[in-house]
């Protein structure tokens, strides 16, 4: 932790050692001037300045250095909360999916505070460090001799306790990997909580052999760790107490020169207080590598999956868009509830500048799988993907992103909508809120939505209107109309998608609604991962009477 330091900014470190020093040199200066008090018999006035002055000197430099730590140790955190998003920002989806939900949200959240509460205490261990280095020169100048016993006392204790804090030490690295089997068991209890309530076997199986057996292997392991670095600490301080007692009633010149023993004496126990600040906090610091070392691993995963990018002709943010196409593309993937390999492909298909394409076929005939690998989240096994005739690669992909406007079927709201000049789309936002009756549910403010209390199908609308506004050449619609109302279903086939072809979009509309599917220039038509067919509608339907379709 202190190399991360060092390397985060080491002239502070310099700095902050220096202050250290001054403090702990002050702070010997005073014991001593304390323990000359005490042995002379008469007042001395100019002890009583010497006295003060250290008191201030000493006061400044711990305060000085707490501010300066305390300053390097936010801003080593604010950087690295920075770095390790940016990095998340930056990799491929498929490496994100790896690492998965839980992994990312332990090193953002738990890792970094782990790390921000050890540099909370760097001030304090720097002042305690500062005095204690400063009371063992002191003692060094009362008796050289006693000072290199008193030496050789700490070292012992020093070698035997990183003995003794072995075991709780790999206890601590446990907890660390069994909390991530917690917060994995968290997400599923939060995701899945309507699945959990409807299932009271699942609920309890869940809570005993899930939950709970990871709540109980997380506190063992930390519990075991903990009493094990306090055993430990309590070693350390025998060991001290036994040199006390040296001085005291084994070491032979403490009769012949009573004020050198009181002065040792005076110094080891006005030590005893910023030891105890050292030793009490190892088990903190001894996590908090756990925790650095887990964001340096992923620090490190995330960098690997990194490829330089270039600028390129791609079509971006509304820009010329002519063709999209897809030569061999396969993909591979595995399906855990089959316990089987699925491949998709290969896929040859040609996308157009206002076109609107419905893509059918049953449940898991690769339908997603084929918007992920044709919006570029998904990268293709083999084949190509091309963009107005220019390849599409791992340095180009992320410009190739940025044509797509997606409602996934799992998409995500954000309360603010980031990325867009408010006052430049008032007026589209309140088209759009009426036409999606959601004038009456919320209000946007400074970018803000007022509210994301709605119901589903209400979100799904919202997430459609954000996409709407990014006004990209191509749009993707995983089942956005699996959960709408009929009156939304007709507004979103037969008023919102003919307007965005006529304003030259190409539209990619994953559909089982096959009412609406004459709306299409084509309906591609998969079946285990192949395409099965390329229908093109003539026209619509004619409409059939009520009695016919079986309503009541």
């Amino acid at each position: 932790m202190f190399g991360y330091l060092w390397r985060a900014s080491w002239q502070t470190i310099i700095w902050v050692l220096v202050i250290g020093i001054t403090s702990g040199l002050s702070s010997a200066a005073l014991i001593a001037t304390i323990n000359k008090a005490l042995s002379e018999r008469a007042g001395d006035n100019s002890l009583l300045w010497q006295f003060s002055g250290l008191c201030a000197v000493v006061l400044l430099a711990e305060t000085l250095s707490f501010y300066w730590t305390n300053r390097l140790s936010e801003a080593s955190i604010y950087k690295l909360r920075i770095k390790i998003s940016q990095l998340i920002l930056s990799s491929p989806y498929p490496n994100l999916q790896k690492l998965g939900k839980a992994k990312l949200l332990a090193n953002l959240t738990t890792d970094i505070a782990t790390i921000s509460q050890a540099f909370m205490l760097l001030p304090e261990i720097c002042v305690h460090g500062a005095v204690v280095t400063g009371c063992m020169a002191y003692l060094a100048w009362l008796s050289w001799q006693m000072a290199w016993v008193l030496t050789g006392i700490i070292l012992f204790a020093v070698i035997t306790y990183r003995i003794f804090t072995r075991s709780p030490q790999q206890a601590l690295v446990r907890a660390r990997e069994a909390y991530d089997n917690l917060n994995q068991g968290f997400r599923h209890l939060t995701e899945g909580i309507k699945e959990l309530k409807l299932h009271s076997d699942r609920s309890k199986d869940f809570m005993e052999r899930g939950l709970a057996a990871s709540a109980e292997t997380n506190r063992s392991l930390a519990l075991s760790a903990n009493v094990g670095f306090m055993l430990a600490n309590k070693y350390t301080f025998l060991i001290y107490y036994l040199a006390i007692g040296l001085i005291l009633f084994a070491w032979p010149w403490h009769q012949a020169n009573p004020e050198t023993a009181s002065g040792y004496v005076l110094v080891l126990l006005f030590m005893t207080g910023h030891l105890a600040g050292l030793t009490h906090n190892i088990p903190v610091f001894a996590t908090a590598r756990i925790a650095l070392d887990k964001i340096t691993q992923l620090g490190e995963i995330l960098e690997a999956g990194l490829v330089q990018t270039h600028d390129t002709a791609l079509a971006k943010n509304g820009a010329a868009f002519h063709s999209l196409t897809l030569r061999g593309v396969t993909h591979r993937f595995h399906r855990e509830k089959e316990n089987r390999s699925f491949t998709l492909g290969p896929i040859n298909l040609d996308f157009k500048a206002g076109e609107l394409v419905f893509l059918i076929g049953g449940n898991g005939s690769g339908k997603t799988t084929l918007a992920m690998l044709l919006m570029g989240l998904y990268h293709p096994e083999q084949g190509e993907i091309s963009l107005n005739g220019i390849s599409i690669s791992d340095a180009n992909r992320e410009a190739y992103l940025q044509n797509f406007a997606v409602v996934f079927a799992d998409f995500y709201l954000f309360d603010e909508l980031f990325g867009f000049d408010s006052d430049k789309i008032t007026y589209k936002l309140i088209d759009y809120l009426e036409r999606l009756h959601l004038h009456h549910k919320l209000t946007l403010n400074q970018g803000r939505f007022s509210t994301l209390e709605l119901s589903q199908g209400q979100c799904k609308r919202l997430a459609l209107l954000v996409a709407y506004l990014e006004d990209r050449p191509f749009y993707i619609f995983d089942e956005w109309a699996a959960d709408q109302d009929p009156e939304f279903k007709e507004l979103f086939y037969t008023e919102l998608l003919p307007e965005l072809k006529a304003k030259g979009k190409t539209v990619l509309a994953i559909t089982h609604d096959d009412r609406y599917f004459h709306l299409a220039d084509r309906c591609i038509k998969l079946e285990e991962g192949q395409i099965k067919s390329i229908e093109y509608p003539p026209v619509a339907p004619q409409a059939q009477p009520i009695a016919e379709i079986g309503v009541c």
